[in-house]
């Protein structure tokens, strides 16, 4: 067993390495990048349904001016071939009404070319920015690749160290459990009991839990899976 906590210990250097090239200030900028492209992704689409929207009004509405202008040559025909008293009455209302319809029409129209003014505008603004952060990405893709290339050798050398303890091991299965619990992400695998609290998630455990422990030696936390520890001083937990 102190054979697998001492390839533990390598793993955890291992791993702090790759969490320095994680969090690197190129690696930050680079997460922060892919947000950006998504959300501007994410922009580019609502712009276009926006403009799809905007010319499906705009059909409309010429649709209306049509209608409007057939109106406006029917009064136009009936002032010319019917003027009378009977009717003058109703066509000085259907030119209002056909006044007041194309002022609505102008309103709305005036109101689709602001709003295609302004996806442009925003269009424009965001392509701009992506342009420029695409542009940026390539010096930070060159960073966080020099920052892999300072590590490496580091992790190459643990990695050595790890293969040179496993000849070691004794105990083969238990250290298949644990090369399998870490590929699903559970590190450290084997840890200590912290008091009456997982040595990794830091959750109470029950007393029963712990009265089991006690005689087991180990056994799995039920809340991170992590293996807890009773007889081992060196465990990283």
């Amino acid at each position: 067993m102190k054979t697998i906590l001492e390839i533990q210990k390598l793993d955890y250097k291992i791993k702090n390495l790759e969490r320095e090239v994680e969090n690197c200030p190129a690696s930050v900028d680079f997460k922060n990048y892919k947000k950006l492209l998504q959300e501007g992704r994410s922009r580019f689409e609502q712009l276009e349904a926006q403009a799809n929207e905007i010319i499906n009004n705009y059909n409309a509405a010429l649709n209306r001016f049509e209608k409007y202008k057939g109106n406006s040559e029917i009064v136009k025909k009936r002032n010319v071939e019917n003027i009378n008293l009977e009717n003058v009455s109703t066509l000085i209302s259907d030119a209002n009404s056909l006044v007041g319809d194309l002022s609505e029409e102008n309103r709305r129209v005036e109101d689709l070319v602001r709003k295609a003014e302004e996806v442009v505008r925003k269009s424009s603004n965001l392509s701009n920015k992506l342009t420029e952060i695409k542009k940026r990405s390539f010096v930070i893709k060159n960073n966080i690749e020099q920052k892999k290339q300072e590590v490496a050798p580091k992790i190459k050398e643990l990695e050595n160290q790890i293969k040179t303890l496993e000849k070691e091991v004794k105990n083969k299965p238990l250290y298949e459990k644990y090369k399998e619990l870490k590929a699903k992400n559970i590190f450290p695998v084997y840890v200590s009991l912290d008091g009456n609290y997982c040595g990794r998630c830091k959750v109470e455990l029950p007393l029963n839990f712990i009265e089991t422990l006690k005689t087991k030696k180990m056994l799995p936390c039920e809340h991170c899976g992590s293996i807890i520890m009773i007889s081992e001083k060196d465990v990283i937990g």
